[in-house]
């Protein structure tokens, strides 16, 4: 076991804290501390958003819990969408955070949003619409297969209860990629290797942005943490360590 380090999970477009649910048990039986917090307007905070929420509120709601809760030495992993996240909150609390893991998740260069980061895959056409401003149409149902193509028909029918839209600010917010990097943090890259979403190879080119990053893989869907818990543990405690 690696000694217990501060796990704060950030969570992506469509999600909320409560996909992290089993990941968490996981890592807490492993003798880490685990926070999981909801962005505004997803999950039990949908009532507090909309779909016009600015990306700096989803910046705002994840180092509200590192200054109120006093986290320090914190790992932060970004899902997905979180990956565009996380890269901000480091440079907005920096003196807190230990490292930062991508995991199946997005790399934003300088200037790139990520739909232009993530050209969508054929299968992710199928299931969303994009609009110029960010405006995603999403038939719920068939973005909860793409997303576990390795889960239960249980799992997929968990997920699909509590999708929601995904977030315009956050899809077209334009990169910062240097600045994060300035920082010298560690950083970590979690591939899935049956992840329809972002691609095994799309996934590594972002790993390649990130200043000798440790990298893992696990085999499964996107939404590893909720597929894998057990292996997700065993990768993120990998380029953690």
């Amino acid at each position: 076991m690696t000694r217990g380090r501060t796990f704060v999970l950030v969570h992506g477009g469509g999600h909320g804290g409560w996909c992290w649910q089993r990941l968490a048990r996981e890592l807490r039986v492993r003798g880490h501390d685990v926070w999981s917090p909801t962005l505004t307007g997803f999950g039990e905070r949908a009532h507090l958003g909309g779909p016009r929420t600015p990306f700096a509120t989803f910046v705002t709601d994840i180092t509200a819990v590192l200054e109120y809760e006093d986290l320090r030495d914190v790992v932060l992993v970004g899902h997905s969408m979180g990956g565009v996240v996380v890269p901000r909150v480091a440079e907005a609390a920096a003196d807190r955070v230990a490292g930062v893991v991508f995991l199946a998740a997005v790399v934003a260069d300088d200037g790139e949003t990520l739909i232009q980061a993530v050209p969508q895959t054929p299968e992710v056409a199928r299931a969303v619409t994009i609009e110029p401003d960010g405006t995603a149409r999403t038939d719920h149902r068939l973005m909860t297969e793409i997303l576990m193509p390795d889960g239960t028909d249980e799992d997929r029918a968990w997920v699909l209860e509590r999708h929601r839209a995904y977030p315009p600010a956050a899809l077209v917010e334009p990169g910062r990629l240097s600045a994060f990097l300035a920082l010298g943090l560690p950083t970590g890259y979690v591939v899935a290797t049956e992840d329809a979403a972002i691609p095994p190879p799309l996934a590594r080119s972002f790993a390649a942005r990130l200043k000798n990053a440790r990298t893992a893989e696990v085999r499964a869907g996107h939404d590893l943490m909720i597929t894998r818990p057990a292996q997700t543990a065993d990768a993120l405690e990998a380029v953690s360590a």
